[in-house]
Parts: C-alpha cells; sequence; structure tokens
C-alpha cells in the first residue's frame, strides 16, 4: 500500500491540492497528516475540508492553538496574530452554517497527538511534544532514547525541512541527511527518524510543496511538487490580519 505523509500544510489550499494530485498519480492510497494543518495562510476552512477525509491527522501546535488550547505566549508575535486570525474565520457563532460546525468539531476533537502502525511513529514535533524541534542529531538522540519505544521508524514535520536521522546499529551515533527530492531511501539504520518536511511553508530555501512518499516495499522518497506560489502570496497580501512576510517567505522557501 502506497501512502502520502503530509504536515504542515498551513492553510495553504494551492500546495496541498498539487500534493494530493500528484499523490494520485503515483497511486497512493492512503494520506497521513502531521499536523498544523492551518496557521499562517489564507484558506483554513478549504484545507480542514480536506484534510477531514486523510486517514489520520496529528495535532500540530498551530491547530492546538487555534482551538484555544495552548496559550498565545509560546508564539511568536507574527505567528500569534496569524493563530488569531484563523480562530476568527474558523470558530462559529451561535447561527453558523453546519460546514462551519463540523469544521471547528474536527480542529478540536478529532486530531490525535500520535499515532503508530506497525513498527512506525507518526507525530508532529516529536513523540512527546508538538512543540519540541528536532534540527540537530543530539536532539534526535533525545527522541531516540525517550518516548520511541521499540518503534525502528519515526515521522515528524514542525521544523519545515526535510532530512532523515539515522541511528547506528549499535545504538550510539546519530548522522544526519538531508532530503534528496525523488532518491529512493530504503533504511538499515537501527532506528531512523525522518522529518517529511511541508506542504505550505517550506523552509529549506526550496518553495515548493514537500511530503513523504512511502512505498509498499518499504522504500520512500521525498516529493518536491510546484505550484502557483504567487496565488497564495497575493491573497495572503490582500487579508488584513495576515503579515506580508508570510507570503514574502513562501516565495523563496524561508
Amino acid at each position: 500500500m502506497r501512502v502520502a505523509i503530509v504536515s504542515d500544510i498551513h492553510s495553504n489550499i494551492e500546495a496541498l491540492e498539487v500534493v494530493l494530485a500528484d499523490a494520485a498519480r503515483k497511486r497512493v492510497q492512503k494520506v497521513y497528516c502531521l499536523g498544523d494543518v492551518v496557521g499562517y495562510g489564507p484558506n483554513p476552512q478549504e484545507v480542514l475540508d480536506a484534510a477531514r477525509c486523510f486517514d489520520f491527522v496529528i495535532l500540530g501546535n498551530h491547530d492546538e492553538a487555534v482551538g484555544d488550547r495552548t496559550p498565545h505566549s509560546l508564539f511568536k508575535p507574527l505567528a500569534a496574530r496569524a493563530v488569531q486570525w484563523t480562530r476568527r474565520r474558523l470558530k462559529p457563532r451561535r447561527r453558523a452554517a453546519p460546514a462551519a460546525k463540523t469544521r471547528w468539531h474536527f480542529l478540536k476533537r478529532k486530531l490525535k497527538r500520535r499515532v503508530r502502525i506497525d513498527d512506525m511513529l507518526f507525530a508532529h514535533g516529536t513523540p512527546g511534544s508538538n512543540m519540541d524541534y528536532v534540527y540537530e542529531p543530539e536532539e534526535a538522540r533525545e527522541v531516540f532514547d525517550n518516548g520511541f519505544g521499540n518503534a525502528r521508524l519515526g515521522f515528524v514535520g514542525h521544523t519545515h525541512i526535510p532530512g532523515i536521522f539515522l541511528l547506528d546499529s549499535k545504538g550510539e551515533k546519530v548522522d544526519y541527511i538531508p532530503g534528496e527530492p525523488d532518491k529512493r531511501y530504503r533504511l538499515k539504520a537501527h532506528k531512523a527518524l525522518i522529518n517529511v518536511g511541508s506542504v505550505g511553508q517550506p523552509r529549506d530555501g526550496d518553495p515548493r510543496a514537500c511530503y513523504v512518499l512511502l512505498r509498499d516495499d518499504g522504500t520512500f522518497a521525498f516529493r518536491r511538487v510546484p505550484y502557483t506560489v504567487e496565488k497564495t502570496v497575493e491573497k495572503i497580501y490582500g487579508t488584513r490580519g495576515l503579515d506580508q512576510s508570510l507570503g514574502d517567505r513562501l516565495l523563496v522557501g524561508e
């Protein structure tokens, strides 16, 4: 069975649509989402409607904040303003349409903290927290030692940077490999932590949407898919409540 693993869509419907179209061309049967469905971008309703069809969605830190469950003090001002704008767009009023109530219920009640499938573990930041980042081998080692359990592969997002942390067979050394587009990986490491990158706000200098294609033979690849970035940027520029810098960063993938 082929699986698309997506993360950090951040209300970017243009990026999500091309990723789902690419996944369909690759004969994907399931879509797993590692969180941050909303936040930063201009189309939270449309992205949530699409996400409700995924096989599961992890609770990202922005999803949690929009759903009134994370103090704004944990966010930088730019992100906090985007959270507030997104909540105003999503939180239903007393006489809201059924679709608005369904989206809000999904965001508040249906997202999971982590998911375990066979020897694979899925989370947003780390298995223990959707706020913790893993940038360095030392941070990955902490994840391997605490919270990874007997899982062999872990898939996360949150940093928006695709890459692989490998723990050697002795359980001593952690190496890092940047995620190369379309290269097929078959991991022989004792354990591995794979960051699937970001669909809607890449931060590795490549503005193309990124996701992981997991094949039924156990191999996987990082897919990079171009989309009409300018269309999303124009929406952000024209939206009161979203800072223009959120559009600027999409153009350069930062």
